[in-house]
């Protein structure tokens, strides 16, 4: 693997090398990354589970800057996650290399060097507060997934997958919008066009699978519910070959977004808000709710309406007044999502 050629270009002055785990600079990094980490958690017990080394380690980059090491980042062998997985680890730039694109460059040798091996899925752990690493890995295509290994147990730990075989992804598409906006009408529609198609999909009315009572105080519609459903549906939908999902929901949050992408353990998520007319929410709502929730639903109509605009959860809006035929609006969804190059 060390002689494997390499398709990232890098900038002037910048050099790369395959290296082995225990170079000796490296070790120096990693444990100088060590206390970083500690002083920035303010922890002395942060776990080094690679400190001895490890025998599934696949392969180690090194980046230098004008021949001094700068920036490191390995690979493992990760077969526990299952067959074709390889492991993100020690991802690192020394403070005074920050702000150059190195670990952009670390990431997609290493990404070239797992494709090389015959890998076809990539998971890593960060942390809460490692933002600029959190940004890397989202831009570079990972998504978030269930926190795996000795990382379970600590709550800073956040983890991330990417799969490097693109027919492998789960697609997931959330038709958002206020009560009364049409989003389980629509989501049926949608999932028609895919059938028509003959894509493969699976849609649910996310709505039934928070209908528990008592709700709980920190859970007062139902979302970790309905989270923890779909999190045990995915295994069963992926295992069958169901790689798009088609959702009818309602996504408050910018932050609630990774908490689809984990639930379906890595997936790459579109959010496109049907757009209705506070009159024809209102028109819907009154035809549809028998007494005593009707009330309650032209009320929070209003209220979801106003926090959805604002909320900057969606890559698209789609309007869905009530003279646009119900098929027009559907492919636009499919179209605003990027599932189908013209829907």
């Amino acid at each position: 693997m060390a002689g494997q050629e390499s398709g990232t270009v890098l900038p002037p002055g910048v050099s790369a090398a395959v290296v082995g785990w225990g170079d000796a600079g490296l070790v120096l990094m990693r444990a100088e990354q060590q206390r970083e980490l500690e002083q920035m958690y303010g922890r002395g017990d942060l776990v080094d589970v690679e400190a001895n080394g490890h025998e599934e380690m696949l392969a180690t980059v090194a980046l230098s800057v004008d021949g001094e090491v700068a920036a490191c980042g390995s690979l493992r062998d990760a077969a526990e996650h299952g067959a074709g997985h390889g492991e993100i680890k020690r991802m690192y730039v020394r403070p005074a290399f920050r702000g150059r694109g190195l670990s952009g460059l670390v990431l997609a040798r290493l990404e070239e060097l797992a494709v090389a091996a015959g890998l076809r899925r990539l998971v890593l752990e960060t942390g809460l507060l490692q933002v600029p690493a959190v940004r890397l890995y989202r831009s570079a295509g990972y998504r978030r997934i269930p926190t795996y290994g000795p990382y379970v147990v600590d709550p800073m730990s956040v983890c991330y997958a990417k799969w490097l075989v693109p027919g492998e992804v789960t697609r997931v598409l959330a038709v958002n919008g206020s009560v009364g906006a049409g989003k389980t009408t629509v989501a049926e529609v949608v999932a028609d066009l895919l059938r028509e198609r003959g894509v493969p999909y699976a849609w649910i009315d996310v709505d039934a699978l928070r209908r528990a009572y008592p709700t709980a105080d920190d859970d007062p519609f139902g979302q970790a519910v309905a989270l923890d459903h779909l999190e045990a549906m995915a295994g069963v939908l992926r295992r069958r070959g169901y790689r798009h999902v088609v959702l009818a929901d309602v996504i408050e949050r910018p932050a609630d977004r990774e908490l689809y992408e984990r639930a379906f353990d890595g997936a790459e998520l579109a959010v496109v808000r049907l757009d209705a007319s506070e009159a024809t929410r209102l028109a819907r709502l009154a035809a549809r709710e028998p007494d005593p929730w009707r009330a309650w639903h032209l009320a929070r109509t209003v209220e979801l309406a106003a926090i959805l605009e604002g909320a900057g959860v969606d890559d698209a809006v789609v309007g869905n007044e009530g003279d646009r035929p119900l098929r027009d609006v559907a492919a636009d969804v499919l179209a605003a999502a990027g599932w189908l190059p013209q829907a």
